[in-house]
């Protein structure tokens, strides 16, 4: 039989383990500058490796609008115990955007087809993105690398969803594809 002290011993030492692993302070980020992240656990800080978008452009692409002659793909990572990794997706095997725990991607493409791409454990996961001119996609970038939950993978299965939780990302790149729109 477990004495009441081992179980809020166990219920604290659980308690940190998940503070220290999935507790990720954000750090504000000025205009121009990277998105960082960090680790209570490890202190291991990462940062996007280009500057994000300006709290004006962030506020404008959280309103979830369609671009007119275009195709606007949203891109949201804000899965709850996503660790601190950095994950870099490629759009049609040219563009290449990094992203972070909490940050959104907003592309606007040519109508049409396109690919999504990030590798995770030597394996690349695809998602295809379709829409007419002035359409709206939202994919989320889900998973986490924490043992026993599941690996990062596409996902496109609740829109609204990916909507609510994009309020609590910061924006790390707005990318208008000149080589991927038409000419």
């Amino acid at each position: 039989m477990i004495s009441r002290r081992q179980l809020l011993l166990a219920t604290a030492a659980s308690s940190g383990v998940l503070v220290g692993c999935a507790g990720v302070p954000e750090h504000r980020v000025a205009d121009s500058r990277p998105y960082c992240l960090s680790t209570l656990r490890t202190r291991r800080t990462v940062c996007t490796p280009e500057p994000v978008p300006s709290a004006a452009v962030e506020a404008d692409a959280k309103r979830f609008e369609p671009t007119d002659g275009l195709l606007t793909v949203y891109v949201v990572r804000s899965a709850w115990a996503d660790a601190v990794r950095p994950l870099v997706v490629t759009i049609d095997g040219e563009a290449q955007i990094g992203t972070l725990p909490r940050s959104l991607i907003r592309l606007r493409l040519a109508p049409g087809t396109h690919e999504l791409a990030f590798e995770w454990n030597g394996r690349a996961h695809t998602f295809i993105a379709k829409g007419e001119a002035g359409e709206l996609s939202i994919v989320e970038l889900a998973g986490s690398s924490v043992p026993l939950d599941r690996d990062y993978h596409w996902s496109d299965a609740d829109p609204p969803g990916a909507k609510l939780r994009a309020r609590n990302t910061r924006l790390v790149a707005d990318a208008q594809l000149a080589s991927l729109l038409p000419r």
